[in-house]
């Protein structure tokens, strides 16, 4: 699937539905970004329909856990209180799994949106082969 397989009334359609919300984030996440490295968080109202894309490139060199809750902080902190919803991408110029640095990005919008009481519907990895949904808690394992 691509942002070419999108029906021709996605802008009405919630990002809850997994192939909508890929193939949307393939649309708005640009190969110059993948390369850069960057991180586009799709706001969205209540019911998880776009309403504007927000893409922060060239992210690649951020230091830590910290950093990176920091652009969620400030980001949720201004548009919370008039956003519904989130949906995050993160962009990177190879792979197609999860690494450190992305799982720490994913963590990171988690906690965010907690804190700032935003629904993340989900965080997606856009790479040059294409578009992939990180895990959900609850779709990971139990570890004991």
């Amino acid at each position: 699937m691509s942002f070419n397989d999108l029906p021709d009334d996605w802008p009405a359609r919630s990002l809850t539905d997994p192939t909508i919300a890929r193939d949307v984030v393939d649309l708005v996440v640009r190969e110059t970004d993948r390369e850069s490295g960057c991180i586009c968080v799709l706001l969205c109202d209540a019911e998880a329909r776009m309403v504007q894309p927000l893409t922060i490139d060239d992210v690649g060199d951020l230091p830590g856990r910290r950093e990176v809750e920091g652009v969620f902080d400030l980001l949720l902190e201004q548009l919370g209180d008039h956003l519904g919803t989130i949906v995050v991408a993160l962009g990177r110029p190879y792979g197609h799994e999860p690494d450190d640095r992305a799982r720490s990005w994913h963590e990171a919008a988690i906690a965010a949106s907690r804190r700032h009481g935003v629904r993340l519907v989900g965080t997606y990895l856009a790479t040059d082969r294409g578009v992939m949904e990180m895990p959900r808690w609850e779709q990971l394992p139990a570890v004991g």
